[in-house]
């Protein structure tokens, strides 16, 4: 392990959609010293995504009249033009995020993973990785969610395969499954699982998908996810159970998995069920958990400005970020908040923000007109 010691004003853990944002967003900072450390490879919770997901989101080029890409990080880029499709795959999207970094230059230290993080007053952070201590005054957490699956929902989860354990759909081979999970994860893993041939059963602990209390894509099933569900359907080779508490999986027995309604129903699997009940709490937040106050819905409380309530000069970013019940959780949200966390660290750095203009309601960075395709990059 190397003993060499680096310093920084600002240090951004993660090198996903918003680690890469927030980094570029720093770049407009004249006179900033910044780093981004990714315990893996740019985009590594998107390469872990199974080979099939894509993005319920669409990409859509209409940055030239003010309306950037709704997944793309820089304002002169979009992932529908470099990946040349409307819902890009993990691996497309993550190829974006190294083709973007590597045009603009983003200072990131790839396989360097954060071992542990301690508050150094008053030099700010001290930063424990396999490159040595890295010290920082400020520090900006942004590693996602995908990589912390919620493996004990219930009891018996363990005897489960949890969607975000799966790899490539093509890989199951039993003629039926259970997927016990009606969100997001849930529809996708079970209209894969019939695209490839396989009768499914979707228990779905909500009565319908018809939430007529709130607009908010974060907390209703996407128009993209719900014509699949159609298709799927159309096949009859889907069925789906509404109204279903899952209380407890039993071990097979005879080669057979039990899984437990509260309502007193029973299904049976001779395949192992799969889990599409989200992840945990916070996400990665979790890895430093006593560096954050945590609310009642386990996500860390934060100021106006992101930053956290118990450890000043901490800020999350990403999908874990929620404010009066707001939620940030998908790219077009959470990269508002960038700006907000730039403008902060320019003003407690005595730095230009100038340069910084974001209109945060619409998501269009800079002047309208101004917003042409990087050509060399592609994007």
């Amino acid at each position: 392990m190397s003993t060499s010691c680096e310093n920084y004003d600002v240090v951004i853990v993660g090198a996903g959609a918003a680690g890469l944002g927030m980094a570029l967003t720093l770049q407009k900072l004249p006179g900033l010293s910044f780093t981004v450390l990714e315990a893996g490879d740019v985009g590594e919770s998107f390469r872990r995504w199974p080979k099939q997901t894509r993005f319920i989101t669409p990409s859509f080029y209409s940055n030239p009249y003010g309306l950037a890409d709704l997944n793309a990080i820089s304002e002169f880029s979009s992932p529908a033009v470099y990946c040349q499709t409307e819902h890009p795959t993990g691996q497309q999207y993550a190829e974006y995020l190294n083709k973007v970094a590597q045009h603009f230059s983003v200072p990131i230290q790839t396989q360097c993973q954060v071992i542990d993080v301690s508050k150094n007053t008053p030099h700010g952070f001290c930063l424990q990785t396999p490159n040595g201590a890295i010290y920082t005054q400020y520090l900006i957490w942004a590693t996602g969610e995908f990589q912390f699956p919620d493996l004990s929902p219930f009891p018996g989860a363990e005897h489960c395969l949890h969607y975000a354990q799966v790899s490539d759909w093509q890989d199951f081979q039993s003629d039926s499954y259970v997927v016990i999970g009606g969100y997001e994860s849930g529809v996708d893993a079970s209209v894969n699982l019939v695209e490839q041939g396989h009768h499914v059963h979707l228990l779905v602990e909500q009565t319908d998908w018809e939430n007529t209390h709130t607009l908010d894509p974060s907390l209703t099933l996407s128009p993209y996810s719900l014509d699949r569900v159609q298709q799927a359907l159309r096949t009859q080779a889907l069925t789906i159970h509404f109204g279903v508490h899952v209380k407890a999986v039993t071990a097979p027995e005879d080669n057979v998995f039990s899984i437990h309604a509260s309502d007193g129903r029973v299904w049976q699997s001779q395949s192992t069920p799969i889990l599409a009940t989200g992840f945990l709490g916070g996400g990665g937040a979790q890895q430093i958990q006593a560096l954050w106050e945590w609310g009642e819905d386990h996500l860390p409380l934060l100021s106006e400005a992101d930053e956290s309530t118990r450890t000043p000069g901490l800020f999350l970013i990403g999908p874990q970020v929620n404010h009066e019940s707001q939620l940030f959780c998908f790219i077009y949200k959470f990269r508002q908040r960038f700006s907000h966390i730039a403008s902060l660290l320019a003003l407690c750095l005595s730095l230009d923000d100038s340069s910084l203009e974001i209109d945060s309601g619409s998501g269009n960075w800079g002047p309208f007109g101004n917003t042409e395709c990087c050509g060399d990059c592609e994007c």
